[in-house]
């Protein structure tokens, strides 16, 4: 049994550097290995994390006694380096969501389970403190039989440029909070209506301001708002909520307010949560310890089915079964 994972993650962009700074601060974890087409980008990762550094990362995937992959690059851009990840024999932490696609999620989680690889999709909600607490809640019915959960996961509007059509807000955002709500709800969704704002012109073919209305087979309903239209100085950067109702009470949670807010010349609530690390942590733990994965290929699936039902839903403006 080995007591250190060798790690090696693929696409450098914002979250594949937040990635390597997590992995860094994980003690059985050892980054040794970064791949990016932009060169540039590699080098200053490569000098920052004194790691080997690769263009191709076909080339990663040979790196001498690498263990596991973190595939971080664009969503549409996670099949095919899963499937070869996972024929090289490495074990795969794939950032949401799994896919775009039901198909590239379906050769992903064929190809790790072939292969004998761990597969682990990058869920950090389930890593937060608060998100963890409020399932808690619902498990040890504090709050009686759950009615209806509502959540909110809104950017600042300079996000929709950052993307640049890559991606609307259901893949980018609304994944997340699909996925939480499969979790704390612990039933399975059978049907989603989505409508989007359009009372503002796009500059790309994404939707940028969705609700959706979930019904999940246990009875419950869920809301998710999910957008980017915050402004820019806006001084969190970020709302994100989640409100849950039950026979019994109700649950608010705000990551804005985790407790602690600044005023100085703006005032601003910095991020106290570390769920990335938490996260990279399990993924490690899972691996050496040969233990379940926390979120599951199956569990990204069914969220990326969520997602498409919704984008679905969009366009037909009637509700979609699952």
């Amino acid at each position: 049994m080995k007591d250190t994972l060798n790690i090696g993650i693929i696409g450098l962009g914002e979250i594949g550097q937040a990635h390597c700074d997590a992995f860094s601060q994980v003690g059985r974890a050892r980054l040794v290995a970064v791949s990016d087409v932009d060169q540039t980008r590699l080098a200053e990762t490569t000098a920052r994390t004194k790691t080997r550094g690769y263009v191709d990362y076909r080339e990663l995937l040979a790196h001498r006694d690498l263990d596991a992959v973190v595939i971080a690059t664009p969503e549409q851009a996670h099949a095919i380096p899963c499937v070869l990840a996972a024929e090289a024999g490495k074990h795969i932490l794939v950032e949401k969501p799994i896919a775009t696609t039901l198909r590239d999620a379906e050769n992903i989680i064929e190809a790790a389970d072939a292969a004998r690889v761990k597969l682990m999709v990058g869920f950090t909600l389930r890593f937060f403190p608060q998100y963890i607490y409020a399932k808690q809640s619902v498990e040890r019915g504090d709050l009686g039989q759950l009615v209806s959960v509502f959540a909110r996961r809104t950017n600042l509007i300079t996000r929709q440029e950052k993307m640049k059509g890559r991606t609307g807000v259901l893949n980018f955002l609304g994944v997340h909070d699909f996925d939480v709500m499969r979790w704390i709800i612990g039933s399975e969704p059978e049907s989603i209506f989505c409508e989007q704002a359009t009372s503002v012109p796009s500059a790309y073919p994404v939707e940028n301001e969705t609700f959706a209305i979930i019904r999940f087979q246990n009875g419950v309903i869920g809301c998710g708002h999910f957008g980017w239209f915050l402004p820019e100085n806006h001084p969190a950067g970020f709302d994100f909520k989640l409100d849950l109702t039950g026979t019994n009470g109700v649950l608010h949670l705000d990551m804005i307010r985790q407790g602690v807010e600044i005023n100085t010349h703006q005032t601003h609530y910095p991020y106290l949560a570390a769920p990335l690390i938490a996260e990279a942590k399990a993924f490690v733990d899972s691996v050496l310890d040969n233990t379940p994965v926390p979120a599951t290929g199956i569990d990204g699936l069914r969220a990326t089915k969520m997602v498409i039902a919704a984008q679905e839903s969009l366009q037909s403006h009637l509700p979609v079964t699952l």
